[in-house]
């Protein structure tokens, strides 16, 4: 920071420019937790050996902390250079490295930032660089992004976003709505899922794809999941209370919560405190989710199975899962994501993975659930494929519980209870 505060001073007098590099390792907290504290620390070495090769005498290298590292240009430095030393150095990032007998990618996320001839101050310009990084993060990681005024405004919203996110929390302004799962036909209700909803009491109604991202991002995303499980479990408690014939509530769980500490004593005691058996409750998960620590997802599932609770992969297909892994993860249910549903009907490549899905899920004395089911000729051809379990607006659109309630309580519904 000293050297950085001497030269924007320096820069200032000479109106030439200073520039930073500000780099975050992608994969480090995984390396750290799989191989031990012990590797990750061959690596940090690794990557400041490489950094140094890839700069001048004149840059100034630093380790910012933990995986973050700042490399700082103050010779003939332009847009142009500073775009050259970014992909210099992801390309010494992305050669191999040997650790614990094993070879790993160190995929690297850069935020780049430039005095350009203006009164700047230090802290200024590192902020820059660190906003761009996460630019960079969300732009899909190993990737450099250069700052701009629009990523500050960005950043800005996130902020504001957050705030508003713990007010909701704690004034009532999220709610659920429940979907139902049907058996083969809509009279048969198997299970509901649980979705959050936000009405802003100035913006309106926000959707969910516009808070959770944000929430993801830090432990508001648990403060959430918390929030929806005991919901969920109270308003299973409630229709229990008016004689309602209850089915499992499926939940969707960030993988943030998954791996943490607190989620299975959290929903240990709340079962409890509501008197409900494990078997009312689903923790559906990401199949994203599974490609980080995958050792940890495995003793949390074994945990959650051993309240009964049940556990669905939502979105399958879609990620990157390894076969050797599904066979080892303690799981009940497959859902087919709604992306090859929607044209199965239409398109025979999509009928062909629906029916992949569904074979394997077979094999694997899984239970496969068709989601975002639309029309009658998607129902057909799912069917056609064994699929017998269905979810989305063709039978049932998402419902407050009210309507959840009188539709439990109707005589030619049954809650369908799998044998």
């Amino acid at each position: 920071m000293d050297k950085l505060v001497n030269t924007l001073l320096l820069a200032s007098k000479k109106k030439s420019n200073v520039g930073l590099l500000f780099l975050d390792l992608d994969n480090f907290k995984i390396i750290n937790d799989t191989l031990g504290h012990k590797a990750g620390d061959e690596l940090l070495c690794e990557v400041a050996n490489r950094l140094i090769s890839v700069s001048k005498e004149s840059d100034i290298i630093a380790r910012w902390g933990g995986d973050e590292f700042v490399i700082m240009m103050q010779e003939e430095v332009t847009d142009h250079q500073l775009k050259y030393r970014s992909q210099q150095v992801l390309d010494a990032m992305r050669k191999p490295v040997t650790l614990n007998n094993q070879s790993l990618t160190i995929p690297t996320s850069i935020g780049v930032s430039l005095s350009n001839n203006q009164e700047i101050d230090a802290e200024k310009l590192i902020q820059q660089a660190d906003i761009a990084m996460y630019c960079a993060k969300d732009k899909g990681r190993d990737n450099a992004q250069f700052f701009t005024s629009s990523m500050a405004n960005t950043v800005n919203t996130k902020f504001e976003l957050d705030k508003e996110i713990k007010e909701a929390l704690s004034s009532d302004q999220f709610y659920l709505v429940f979907q139902p799962k049907v058996f083969m036909t809509k009279d048969n209700i198997l299970g509901l899922e649980a979705l959050i909803r936000w009405q802003h009491p100035i913006k309106g109604f926000i959707l969910p794809s516009d808070f959770i991202p944000v929430a993801e991002e830090s432990r508001l995303i648990i403060k959430i999941d918390e929030w929806v499980i005991t919901q969920a479990l109270k308003q299973l408690f409630e229709w229990r209370q008016q004689g309602v014939d209850i089915v499992p509530v499926a939940i969707n769980l960030s993988g943030r919560h998954l791996v943490s500490d607190s989620l299975v004593p959290f929903i240990s005691e709340w079962l409890k405190f509501y008197n409900l058996e494990g078997h009312f409750l689903e923790i559906e998960i990401t199949e994203g989710v599974l490609l980080h620590d995958i050792e940890r997802c495995i003793e949390v599932m074994r945990d959650l199975k051993a309240l009964n609770i049940q556990i669905s992969v939502d979105d399958f297909g879609t990620g990157y899962s390894s076969l050797s892994y599904l066979k080892r993860l303690p799981l009940d249910v497959l859902k087919i994501d709604q992306s090859f549903v929607e044209e199965c009907a239409s398109h025979a490549e999509d009928a062909k993975i629906c029916g992949t899905i569904l074979n394997l899920a077979q094999n694997l004395d899984l239970t496969a659930v068709a989601e975002g089911v639309e029309t009658s000729q998607q129902v057909d051809t799912l069917k056609s494929l064994g699929c017998q379990i269905f979810q989305g607006y063709y039978f049932y659109k998402p419902m407050p519980s009210e309507v959840i309630t009188r539709l439990l309580s109707d005589s030619n519904i049954h809650a369908y209870h799998k044998p």
